[in-house]
């Protein structure tokens, strides 16, 4: 019972060691022009609206579009169905497909509960990248204006 949390923690482990990370300072930065420090600003600035925007499954209703959700009711409703039916009482037919209505809802809640974790991950991984691109983007900005770079001396 033990080995599913580790196994779980592990996995998790993992992908954040697995994530992207943007150094804030290289040692090549003062020997780029004018144009390619302006670029890279804009490549963080890209970074940053990309992993600022919401996700493209976030809707306005929440069970929109969860298969999870639409099959839990079904499940809900086949077994009020049962129980109203009778079918109870043919040789435990009623019975065994409530038991496996029960455990397809007990497996959808888990995988729900997978996917909560995987979204929380991965909000947190688009933080640390976030505020990584913003850092960037700060040096950046403070080169171009040292090297004496002015907006009219790039192409946009």
């Amino acid at each position: 019972m033990k080995l599913i949390p580790l196994a779980a923690a592990l996995a998790l482990c993992g992908a954040a060691a697995q994530a992207q990370t943007i150094e804030r300072v290289k040692m090549s930065d003062n020997d780029l022009s004018c144009q390619q420090v302006y670029d890279e600003i804009r490549q963080m600035e890209a970074v940053v609206t990309r992993v600022s925007a919401p996700p493209a499954t976030a809707a306005a209703d929440p069970a929109a579009g969860n298969p999870a959700v639409g099959a839990q009711m079904a499940g809900a409703v086949a077994q009020q169905a049962l129980a109203t039916s009778g079918f109870g009482g043919f040789g435990g037919f009623g019975g065994m497909l409530s038991g496996l209505v029960q455990a397809a809802t007990a497996q959808q809640a888990q995988q729900q509960a997978a996917a909560q974790q995987s979204g929380a991950l991965q909000a947190q991984q688009n933080a640390v990248l976030m505020q990584q691109a913003q850092g960037r983007k700060e040096h950046l900005t403070t080169v171009f204006l040292s090297k004496g770079c002015k907006m009219s001396d790039v192409a946009k």
